[in-house]
C-alpha cells in the first residue's frame, strides 16, 4: 500500500490511474467515505475470505491451479479497484519479465530497477503535475510490483549471475536459479493475498507455497501446521484499529496541526494534539497491512519455523507492522525495522547489499524517497530519516555503554529512548503527509530544527568526545569476516546433514542468519 495521505480525502475521478467500479457508490455514500477507500477495504477483506476458501479447497491441488486461482482473484481485485489504468500494472510487470527473459543474469538486477523504477517515476511526475487531490490509484499496486520485480531480479542474479562463495546465508536461501514460467510469476506479481496492501515478499518463499512444501507437519497431529487461529486473531486486531481510526479521526484529523486556534496554544498543547492525530492516522496503516498478513496466513502463507522456546509456529512471513514496537520503540532503528518491514527488507536486499559501505544509508532513504514519488515532503522525510538513524547509530556505539551497567539507570535510559523516539516519529510525519514543500516544514520550524542540528553534531562530533568504544569499532571491523564463516557453516550443514528434517534445517538457518 502507497504510504501517502489520508484515505479518505476527495479524489479527482478524471485522472487516468483510476477508473474503479461504482457498484459500491451508495455505501460509500451512506458511510460518508470515499469511493477508492470503501472499494480498497471491501477487496481487504474478501481477500481474508476467499484465503480460508483457499486453503480448504485447493489443499493438495496442483502448483498450476494455484497459480492460476490466485492470480485470476488478484486482477480482478485490481480491475474493480482500478479499472483500465490496470494497463499500467501490465506493462511493468511484464515488460520487467521480458528482461528477465533476455538480459544477462549478471546485469538483469540493474537493468529490471532501471526500467521498473523509472516507470513508476514517470507515473510519480504525471500524478505531480496534473493530480490535484489523492485517492488510492493503481500507483499503489505498481509500487508493490515494483519491489517484487526488482527482489525476484535480484535473486537471479545471486543465482544465475553470481558467485556462490559470495552469497551471504540470506542471499543463497533466496537465490533463484532459473526464471520462473509466466505463470507462475503471474501468481507472485499478482496474488490477491499481496497485490493490494503487500507485503512484498521473496520468490523463493512464495515457490514453496505453490508447491505446499512451506509447512512442515506437526509431530503430534501428523497434519501440516493450522494457521487459522492465528489468522483470525490478526483479523480481529485488524478490525479493532478500523475503529479506532473510524472513532478519533473526527476528533483528531491531522489538519488539527496546522489549526490556527490550536497554534495560539503552548507548544507543549499543540505537540499534544499532534502526537495524537499522528498515532490515529497511523491506525489506517496498521489496518490494512495487518489484514493483509492476516489473509495470508488464511490462505496458508507465512509459516516461518518455529519458536525456540515453545516450538509454536511462526506465522510472520507476511508480517509488515508491528505496532507496538512502532509506537513503544526505544530507538529510531526500532521504529524503521517494524514499520513497513517488508519495504525494509527489500531496501535492503536490492540496495543496502549492492552498495559500498560508504553509500548504502543514503542511498537507501533516496530509494525510498523516489519510490514514494516525487513530491518535497517525502524527499525531507526520508532524508531526515537517514539522518536520525546514523545519529542513532553514533550515539549507541559512543554513549550507550554508559548507560546500561546500573539497572536503574538503564530503566531511566529506555523510558528517555522511547519518549525521544515517539517526538521524532511524529515529528518526521508530517513532510510525510502533507507533501508539498513549504507546509511540510511546519513542524520542522515549530523546534527550529533541532532533531537535524543536534544529529548532526552527534555524528560528526561526539566521536571526538566520546571515543566509540573499543570493542564496537572491533565488531564493525570483523563483520564480514563473521558473515563469510556464518555463511560457509551453513553451506556445510545443508552439504553433509542433508537427512536433516525441513523444520531443524529451517531453525539451524535461522541461528546463522
Amino acid at each position: 500500500m502507497e504510504e501517502s495521505q489520508n484515505f479518505g480525502e476527495q479524489q479527482d475521478n478524471s485522472h487516468i490511474f483510476y477508473d474503479p467500479f461504482t457498484i459500491l457508490k451508495p455505501l460509500a455514500s451512506a458511510v460518508h467515505l470515499e469511493l477508492d477507500m470503501i472499494n480498497y477495504v471491501v477487496c481487504l477483506l474478501l481477500s481474508f475470505a476467499i484465503g480460508y476458501w483457499f486453503k480448504t479447497q485447493y489443499s493438495g491441488a496442483d502448483r498450476q491451479s494455484r497459480a492460476i486461482f490466485t492470480t485470476t482473484i488478484g486482477l480482478g481485485f485490481c480491475y474493480f479497484c482500478y479499472g483500465n489504468a490496470i494497463i499500467h500494472l501490465l506493462l511493468n510487470v511484464f515488460v520487467s519479465y521480458a528482461l528477465m527473459l533476455t538480459i544477462d543474469p549478471k546485469i538483469v538486477h540493474k537493468v529490471v530497477f532501471g526500467f521498473s523504477m523509472g516507470y513508476l517515476l514517470l507515473i510519480h511526475f504525471y500524478r505531480w503535475m496534473y493530480q490535484t487531490s489523492y485517492c488510492m490509484d493503481v500507483t499503489s499496486s505498481i509500487m508493490l510490483s515494483v519491489g517484487k520485480t526488482t527482489l525476484l531480479a535480484t535473486a537471479i542474479h545471486d543465482g544465475m549471475g553470481k558467485d556462490p562463495k559470495k552469497l551471504s546465508a540470506a542471499q543463497e536461501k533466496d537465490a533463484v536459479k532459473e526464471v520462473p514460467n509466466v505463470i507462475d510469476y503471474a501468481s507472485y506479481m499478482f496474488n490477491f493475498q499481496t497485490i493490494l496492501a503487500g507485503p512484498m515478499i521473496n520468490y523463493s518463499g512464495w515457490s514453496q507455497f505453490l508447491d505446499e512444501t512451506h509447512i512442515p507437519l506437526d509431530k503430534t497431529s501428523g497434519k501440516p501446521y493450522d494457521p487459522t487461529g492465528t489468522a483470525l486473531e490478526k483479523l480481529q486486531i485488524a478490525v479493532g484499529f478500523a475503529v479506532l481510526y473510524a472513532a478519533l479521526t473526527p476528533f483528531f484529523p491531522m489538519s488539527l496541526t496546522i489549526d490556527p486556534e490550536l497554534n495560539q496554544r503552548t507548544v507543549f498543547i499543540w505537540w499534544i494534539y499532534h502526537t495524537i492525530s499522528c498515532t490515529v492516522l497511523r491506525c489506517q496503516y496498521y489496518f490494512a497491512w495487518i489484514l493483509s498478513d492476516a489473509a495470508c496466513n488464511a490462505s496458508g502463507f507465512g509459516f516461518n519455523g518455529l519458536d525456540k522456546e515453545s516450538n509454536a509456529p511462526k506465522w510472520t512471513r507476511a508480517t509488515n507492522v508491528n505496532p507496538m514496537k512502532v509506537e513503544f520503540a526505544q530507538n529510531y532503528k526500532e521504529i524503521v525495522d517494524n514499520w513497513n518491514m517488508s519495504t525494509v527488507a527489500w531496501l535492503r536486499r536490492v540496495v543496502y547489499e549492492r552498495f559500498d559501505a560508504k553509500y548504502r544509508t543514503w542511498a537507501v532513504y533516496a530509494t525510498g524517497a523516489v519510490w514514494h514519488g516525487v513530491s518535497a515532503g517525502y524527499y525531507v522525510s526520508f532524508l531526515s530519516s537517514g539522518l536520525y538513524t546514523l545519529a542513532g547509530a553514533m550515539w549507541r556505539r559512543c554513549m550507550r555503554h554508559y548507560f546500561i551497567k546500573d539497572p536503574n539507570v538503564k530503566i531511566a535510559y529506555d523510558i528517555f529512548g522511547i519518549l525521544l523516539s515517539r517526538f521524532i516519529l511524529c515529528y518526521n510525519q508530517w513532510p510525510f503527509y502533507i507533501m508539498n514543500l513549504s507546509p511540510s516544514l511546519f513542524t520542522y520550524t515549530k523546534f527550529y530544527f533541532l532533531p537535524q542540528i543536534i544529529s548532526l553534531l552527534i555524528i560528526f562530533y561526539l566521536p571526538e568526545v566520546f571515543p566509540p568504544k573499543k570493542s564496537d569499532l572491533k565488531s564493525e571491523k570483523t563483520e564480514n569476516t563473521e558473515r563469510t564463516e556464518k555463511t560457509d557453516d551453513l553451506k556445510s550443514v545443508k552439504k553433509y546433514s542433508s537427512t536433516r528434517t525441513a523444520v531443524e534445517m529451517e531453525k539451524k538457518e535461522e541461528k546463522i542468519e
